[in-house]
């Protein structure tokens, strides 16, 4: 458990606290007694930051004019800030996911911020090796611009002195990719996994990560990273099935992976011409047919363990989706 004294008094900066995990832990900062200041670019997110307890601040993270305001006095930065999605162009996701990080480093540096917490990904590890992965390993370049950018900013993040915190496939009340978007595709009845259906789902319940981010906040070593992920993994299939039955429809169907990339790339196309997001994509099938897992001995070694398992996971997440009208 960390120390609930810890943050009591302390000045901190959220990026990207309008979104899902920013917002979260702009709320536990303030719950134990940090005076925090929420960053997005979003000037809509400011009721979501509000309400959290942080005072909202409209900024741009490759904004270095705007930043430096933004970080003024601030003695921790939380940096969320990230393209997170499976579409879009490498060049959208260098600006903002490493471009936005090396600015955010910067000018945390120069405003004399003591701490700089950097949320990666579990994606740095990949996809394709069936073993656990150390928490040094890396990543070569894939072509996929979410996670080589994830990569690219966790390798700077770490090289300056960041505390580096890995999250596992985050799921949760206002979770986009692992809750609300299944839900949609669930009851268009559109779900599906890779054949044979054993990709492995590394999850992690909201409220353990924003712990584990906390932990590392208070007692993790600069230039170190720390995955964060309950140690229980699930076949996507398990989960997908979790979600089919909170939506009500049919469990999700198995497919080849070529079929589904197919199937994705018409998606792509069709969203192109409506000008909206694809409801998935070619590259969808990458992030729910992982082969092995991931170690997660640092931030135990902290004396983080996660509460929530994931059958009490899901049903806070069924509570919430239909509160919302999700399902």
């Amino acid at each position: 458990m960390p120390d609930k004294a810890r943050f009591d008094g302390v000045r901190a900066a959220v990026t990207g606290a309008g979104g899902f995990i920013g917002r979260a832990v702009a709320a536990a900062l303030t719950a134990e007694g940090a005076t925090v200041r929420g960053i997005d670019a979003a000037r809509d997110a400011a009721e979501g930051i509000s309400a959290a307890g942080a005072e909202p601040v409209v900024a741009d993270v490759t904004d270095a004019a705007a930043l430096t305001a933004a970080f003024d006095g601030m003695e921790l930065v939380v940096h969320t800030a990230a393209y997170v999605r499976d579409w879009g162009t490498m060049a959208e996701f260098v600006r903002v996911n490493v471009a936005g990080t090396a600015t955010a480093l910067g000018i945390a540096e120069a405003a004399g911020v003591r701490r700089f917490v950097q949320i990666s990904s579990v994606v740095v590890y990949g996809y394709d090796d069936p073993s656990e992965q150390g928490e040094d390993s890396f990543l070569r370049a894939v072509g996929i611009p979410y996670i080589d950018t994830k990569s690219a900013s966790d390798r700077l993040a770490a090289r300056r002195g960041a505390v580096v915190v890995r999250p596992g496939d985050v799921y949760g009340p206002r979770s986009i990719p692992w809750l609300v978007r299944p839900l949609e595709l669930a009851r268009a009845n559109q779900l599906a996994v890779p054949s044979p259906g054993d990709g492995v789902m590394l999850p992690v319940y909201v409220d353990d990560l924003v712990e584990g981010i906390l932990v590392a906040a208070g007692r993790g070593k600069p230039g170190l990273s720390y995955t964060v992920w309950d140690g229980r993994p699930v076949t996507f299939t398990d989960y997908f099935s979790r979600i089919a039955e909170i939506a009500g429809s049919a469990s999700p169907r198995t497919l080849p992976r070529p079929l589904l990339e197919l199937l994705g790339a018409g998606a792509e196309a069709l969203a192109r011409l409506r000008g909206g997001p694809p409801a998935f994509t070619s590259r969808a099938a990458t992030f729910i047919d992982r082969r092995g897992t991931a170690a997660t001995g640092r931030v135990r070694e902290l004396g983080w363990e996660p509460r929530v398992e994931l059958d009490e996971g899901m049903r806070r997440s069924a509570e919430w989706a239909r509160a919302e009208g999700l399902a």
